[in-house]
């Protein structure tokens, strides 16, 4: 496919880079008592929502299925265990409520810390960078690019963490339950987090170059709009319509393959 002028030959840092983690984590400065906070909420998300299917292995077996206890005795068992059901899962929701919003307040100011060193950063650059670049590329970085960081400080991150503390606090409770059934659900755990990894690496190459082929469309809106009045005088408007329209074809099929 052609470039239409310009291309995207930089390439993604690893994700194993710590000097990028060490960059991303300086913009985190003054944050950290908020993260440590959300990590503190995971920790009584994990745990109530670990006690939730207990309370209903607690309910079948202690009442349910005792017949040494009358119908009111189990009654009133089964009342209990449903209330203590019931105010564990309002305590989940309010605690899962906060972190996002906690999390969010943290998403936000450092993203607004990143975007105003990038833009104090760009007015300080010489022309003839500006010259040299797009636009519209210029405008995706400060733009897509840095709300997909956002995303990842508010979603990607605590997303896994909760999931790997629920895994572990599964696993600690099947040990405790039943061994045998522990071990042999064990089995899966190597297998699933090399399905992440290898899932993970190949969603990074195709979301790059779907980050890429926007880039373009950004850029190639801006130089379209910036000098109509150029494309008029030439009678380039049907070149200019096939041009988009084949970049726009290339995002869409870079954006279908993600998924397939």
């Amino acid at each position: 496919m052609r470039n239409f002028g310009y291309t995207e030959e930089d390439k993604a840092g690893s994700v194993g880079d710590i000097r990028l983690w060490q960059r991303i984590l300086a913009h985190s400065r003054g944050y950290f008592p908020a993260i440590a906070s959300a990590v503190i909420l995971s920790l009584v998300v994990t745990a109530g929502t670990l006690a939730l299917p207990y309370l209903i292995k607690t309910g079948i077996d202690t009442y349910i299925t005792a017949t040494h206890l009358d119908v009111a005795q189990q009654s009133s068992g089964l009342t209990r265990i449903g209330l203590v059901f019931i105010l564990l899962t309002l305590l989940v929701f309010v605690v899962t409520f906060i972190q996002v919003v906690l999390l969010e307040w943290v998403g936000q100011s450092v993203m607004h810390r990143i975007r105003q060193r990038l833009f104090s950063h760009i007015i300080d650059l010489d022309m003839s960078f500006l010259d040299r670049q797009p636009t519209g590329r210029l405008v995706t970085r400060l733009t897509n690019d840095v709300q997909n960081m956002h995303e990842m400080f508010t979603s990607v991150m605590v997303t896994l963490f909760n999931d790997f503390l629920r895994l572990a606090g599964i696993l600690c409770v099947l040990f405790l339950i039943n061994r045998r059934l522990a071990l042999l659900m064990s089995i899966f755990v190597p297998l699933s987090l090399f399905i992440t990894v290898v899932f993970a690496r190949l969603a990074r190459v195709k979301f790059s170059a779907i980050r890429r082929q926007l880039s373009k469309i950004n850029s190639y809106i801006q130089e379209s709009v910036s000098g109509i009045s150029i494309i008029q005088v030439f009678g380039r408007q049907k070149n200019n319509d096939n041009a988009f329209q084949e970049i726009t074809l290339e995002y869409l099929n870079r954006t279908v393959a993600q998924i397939r």
